[in-house]
């Protein structure tokens, strides 16, 4: 395993890209080692062709090119493996899949991103190994899989650890195990926010038929901030001690689920 340290301010960039990174197969379970693999995800009405594209950790140097004549139809898979052959032997019936990416993923926490032919970031996640990012992940059986690939995939909280019957050792070539049905259509959501930014005060309606819900707070490193429940669809936050800058509103159920994520801005 490499050790590599992330960058210390996470910024909340979200690229425009109909290509997303969907899972993450960072660190193998003792008895099912695959190595190292990435699932891409085509999240779109129409194809696209990623011929050219590179796949790169946080080593500049570390760069896996995506062969010529390679074409993602409208929400299909791809997984590059960093050892095709033990990727294989594990998962034989999993197709399409590329390799060999010749450097692995680190299991303390890595930045990999996904740029296109003419050189533009398409992609990026920086995930971790620990809260608030799931843990299971870590040499532990599951993987790491996005919610659904509408969300932001750089916040943690769009993530889970893949789940039992199906996602033991995770889903590569396939819908997520945590996949959540009615996240993508945003059908809970956040309706409005005002004063945005917030100056003292702001009131945030949500619109859901899933009470009691909450809503966290993160700041731009990633830690939760504030944490509030409610059981109608109104939440007041007070600016407290948060200082000037930008947030991210994670609007959850009960029991976890991210329903929507929108920016908040504080003067």
């Amino acid at each position: 395993m490499k050790f590599i340290l992330l960058p210390l301010l996470l910024t909340f960039l979200s690229v425009n890209s109909q290509i997303v990174i969907n899972e993450i197969n960072y660190n193998d379970a003792i008895g099912f080692e695959t190595q190292d693999w990435v699932e891409l995800y085509n999240n779109s009405t129409s194809s696209v062709d990623i011929s050219n594209w590179t796949f790169k950790d946080s080593d500049e140097t570390h760069e896996f090119i995506i062969p010529s004549g390679t074409t993602m139809p409208s929400n299909s898979y791809l997984v590059l493996a960093q050892t095709l052959a033990d990727f294989q032997i594990f998962f034989p019936t999993v197709s399409p899949v590329l390799g060999d990416f010749t450097f692995g993923l680190s299991g303390f926490g890595e930045l990999i991103r996904l740029y296109d032919n003419d050189g533009n970031l398409m992609d990026q996640v920086a995930y971790d190994e620990i809260a608030p990012w799931p843990t299971g992940p870590n040499g532990n059986g599951p993987t790491l899989e996005l919610i659904s690939p509408n969300l932001d995939n750089i916040l943690a909280t769009s993530w889970n650890s893949s789940v039992l019957p199906n996602g033991e050792h995770g889903t590569p070539g396939d819908e997520n195990s945590s996949f959540i049905l009615g996240v993508g259509d945003f059908t809970s959501k956040i309706s409005s926010i005002y004063p945005n930014p917030l100056k003292t005060e702001s009131e945030i309606i949500v619109s859901t038929s899933l009470y009691p819900v909450t809503l966290k707070i993160y700041d731009v490193y990633g830690k939760e901030v504030q944490k509030l429940s409610s059981n109608t669809n109104k939440f007041i936050v007070n600016k407290g001690n948060l200082s000037s800058g930008m947030y991210m509103l994670v609007l959850q159920t009960e029991q976890g689920a991210v329903l929507q994520e929108q920016k908040l801005m504080v003067n």
